[in-house]
């Protein structure tokens, strides 16, 4: 009924299956680091190219600097102190002085969109609407004063 163990180990049958799965895994481990050195060595690819920022009258502004940046910050800092203090309604003059005295579009922009948003808080949506329009008058006054390029045309050559 039972054959007597001669040998103690894997059947010879399963050393071999043993071995065939042990070369099969060190050759796919040498081919995978293999191609890791390969990759390694590649070079990298240069880095994408950054969208274009927005190019307005002064040319192309990076965010978050220079003095309109302080201006605007400023102003944002202004109002919250003015609501914090139980005042937000005084704002509105320092949006009409800064109108008054600042000729920078992304400022004048800033303190035209804030005032339209004080003017709506009341409910007064007609203010707030007079406000737009004005901005939007200077924004088509300047619109039209900066040159316009055609398709193709290089911004420094010389006009038809």
């Amino acid at each position: 009924m039972y054959e007597p163990i001669t040998s103690f180990g894997p059947s010879p049958e399963r050393k071999s299956a043993m071995k065939k799965t042990l070369i099969l895994a060190v050759s796919i481990a040498v081919t995978a680091a293999a191609s890791l050195q390969v990759r390694a060595e590649e070079p990298h690819a240069p880095p994408p190219v950054r969208a274009p920022l927005f190019a307005g009258d002064l040319g192309p502004v990076p965010p978050f600097h220079g003095p309109d940046f302080d201006v605007i910050n400023d102003l944002e800092q202004l109002r919250r102190l003015y609501s914090l203090s139980g005042r937000p309604g005084d704002i509105v003059a320092v949006y009409h002085e800064v109108l008054d005295k600042s000729r920078n579009p992304a400022v004048r922009r800033f303190a035209y969109d804030a005032l339209a948003r004080e003017q709506l808080k009341p409910s007064d949506p007609s203010a707030a609407i007079a406000t737009l329009h004005a901005s939007l008058e200077e924004d088509v006054d300047r619109a039209n004063k900066t040159p316009h390029f055609e398709p193709g045309q290089k911004q420094n050559a010389a006009h038809p």
